[in-house]
């Protein structure tokens, strides 16, 4: 008898430390959001900064001309902006995804390794969250003049013929293999923001498990 009370506790503790972490995920979703909505929630954080897309990033980054190249600056803001603008909607699809988890999930997850409830995440609303993203992204580009300058960017690349050093001929055919048109820059900066999101989340992940690990440390 007084096994099958230890058995039946430890069961609805465990129970209850899934349901914590389920509702400690949830706000912590909430909490990204908003962290990334403000201004500079992308851009002044290097974790999840947007940078320019390849080929013209590469080239640039190689030449060492950023900071030189007013334009290409404006540009990486521009994006972000753009992003920060369009990531509040990403919190609702991700909520919801972790509202309709089950008990047996929700202790899976509680027992497995590191970030396995932001790869779950991930798998099952990571292109959910890019194209709700895409809309807002694409027309903060095209109102802030974002998709404009991208083009005039490219465009000078290629009459001025900047290429990148020879002895960087594998990053070269890499860039030229992930290049992004000025058409796909919207398609570009949704994916980045909704990959930044979930780094962010994946780090609130490993906070809340630290932190439920020390419930189950402390004496009961």
């Amino acid at each position: 008898m007084f096994e099958n009370m230890s058995m039946a506790a430890q069961a609805k503790f465990q129970q209850m430390l899934a349901n914590q972490f389920a509702q400690k995920l949830s706000s912590a979703i909430d909490l990204v959001a908003r962290q990334l909505a403000v201004k500079g929630g992308f851009l002044d954080d290097p974790i999840v900064r947007i940078l320019l897309p390849p080929p013209l990033g590469l080239v640039i980054d190689v030449a060492r001309d950023f900071h030189d190249n007013p334009q290409a600056a404006l540009l990486e803001t521009l994006m972000n902006r753009a992003a920060e603008n369009a990531i509040p909607v990403a919190g609702p699809i991700l909520k919801n995804i972790v509202a309709n988890m089950d008990a047996d999930t929700l202790q899976k997850l509680l027992n497995s390794p590191q970030s396995a409830a932001t790869e779950l995440l991930m798998a099952e609303g990571g292109s959910a969250v890019q194209l709700a993203l895409l809309p807002a992204v694409k027309e903060s580009l095209a109102v802030n003049g974002a998709i404009q300058l991208y083009g005039d960017l490219l465009d000078a690349q290629q009459k001025t013929g900047a290429v990148l050093d020879p002895t960087a001929a594998a990053g070269e055919q890499a860039a030229a293999e992930q290049a992004v048109s000025q058409d796909q820059l919207g398609e570009y900066v949704a994916q980045q923001a909704a990959a930044g999101l979930f780094k962010k989340v994946a780090i609130k992940e490993l906070a809340i498990r630290d932190s439920l690990n020390s419930i189950v440390a402390s004496p009961r």
